[in-house]
Order: C-alpha cells, then structure tokens, then sequence
C-alpha cells in the first residue's frame, strides 16, 4: 500500500493483520538505515513472531528506501520529516496508538517519535543503537569512503539492488544535520534496548537503558548486521511488549 505523506513524499508500506486477533495495539517496526520492512522485518521473521501474539503489524518502507519515494534533497532527510512521515501514516490508518519496534536508523526514529509524540507511543524497543553518533568521522560528502563502522555499513546497503546511492547519501547528510542527542529523554515510554554483543555500532546501550531507567538485553556472538534475525531479540521484545 502506498500513502502520500510530507511535501509529495509517498512511502510504501505494509499492513499485516493477525491470523487470530488479540487484545493488543499495533506494533510500527521501523527498518534500519539501508534496508526495507521486507529485508529488514519480513526476512528475519519478524511479521511471524508477533502474528503469534495476535499483533497486527505496520511496516514502512522509510523515504529513501524500498519501494518508497527516494529524493535525493537531503533537507529532506532531516529526523522531523520521518517523524511527520510516521504520524502521517498512523493518522491515514486511524491508528491512535502503537508499540514501535526500530532497528539502527528505526530505532533514532522511534527515539525522536517518542520525544514528539509520546501520546502515541505505549512502549519502544530500540535495536542496535546507542547513545554514540553513528556518522561520527563519517565524511558526510563521501559516505562510504573512510573506514568507521558507519561507513562499512554504508558501503554493503548501497551495494544492494534496488538502493537509490544519491539518495542514501542524501539521507546520510540530513541525518548527519541533526545528530543524536541523548538529552532530552522521551518521557512516558517504557523502552527496552537490545544489541550484539559485537555491535560497535551500538556502543553504549547498556548505559543509556540505565540512564531512560529502561531495560537492557545483549545477543551473545551477534553484529550490527545480524542481531535483527536474532531469535534472543525477538522474544526479549515480544515479552517486553506483552508486559
């Protein structure tokens, strides 16, 4: 399904209703940088593990990504308009309310949908990310082309079919405009955390689950590019969610 969104920009999404419906919200799942809902979620078993729960699941395609709309202006990258993005479809689907789950770049997402609009949020998980700037020594100009973790990352997605270079290097320099800051917190959201225990890039995520007064759990033996089809990640979210 396709629904149009902030300045013309139309995102692709699914909407996957449970086999046997349960008493719960929908859970948003936000990919990570690079990737899709179906590489990301779908691949990884994701939309299987909470259709067991009785979970209807909704999953975008950020802008720039998949099958989504891929502007190559990177003011249009910038945190708020994925935010707006995300109200925007919640708001077509006359969904009031969620559980997100996010991954890398989904989890920044859900962190600054949580800030924005904590009303419509009941819980977050936050998968491989910490309170470090991923792009930090990344050379916004020429991502891919140093050797941080970021850039690693960046050059095995932009190697993938079907991903737009431009306008994941337009995506690379609007994150890079607004780096994350841990201060303010989101406030009202229970959050847990997860990572590889291998996972430079999520460097800090124990600590910072501590600081949101959130939980914590590390996947023995798995990176930044494999935690996600971990099955340790997705029964520590789905309890996390059940709770």
């Amino acid at each position: 399904m396709n629904a149009n969104l902030v300045g013309g920009v139309t995102m692709r999404y699914a909407d996957l209703p449970p086999q046997a419906p349960g008493d719960h919200l929908p859970v948003l799942l936000l990919h990570g940088f690079g990737t899709n809902f179906e590489m990301n979620w779908s691949a990884a078993g994701w939309p299987r593990a909470l259709d067991a729960e009785g979970r209807r699941v909704i999953g975008p395609d950020l802008r720039g990504h998949g099958a989504s709309d891929k502007p190559t202006d990177s003011g249009l990258y910038l945190p708020e308009h994925f935010v707006n993005d995300l109200l925007g479809l919640l708001d077509d689907l006359g969904v009031e309310r969620v559980d997100v789950v996010g991954y890398s770049m989904g989890s920044r997402l859900a962190w600054e949908l949580a800030l924005t609009a904590p009303e419509r949020l009941r819980r977050a998980v936050l998968g491989g990310f910490g309170p470090g700037d991923a792009l930090a020594g990344v050379d916004a100009a020429d991502p891919g082309a140093g050797d941080t973790p970021f850039d690693h990352v960046y050059r095995t997605v932009a190697a993938l079919p079907g991903n737009d270079t431009e306008a994941l290097a337009a995506c690379v320099r609007g994150q890079a405009a607004r780096p994350f800051q841990e201060e303010p917190r989101p406030v009202g959201v229970p959050m847990l955390l997860v990572s590889g225990a291998r996972d430079t890039v999520a460097e800090g995520a124990a600590g910072l689950a501590e600081r949101c007064g959130g939980s914590f759990v590390e996947i023995p033996g798995r990176d930044h590019a494999n935690a996600v089809s971990s099955r340790v990640f997705k029964q520590a979210a789905v309890g996390f969610l059940d709770d």
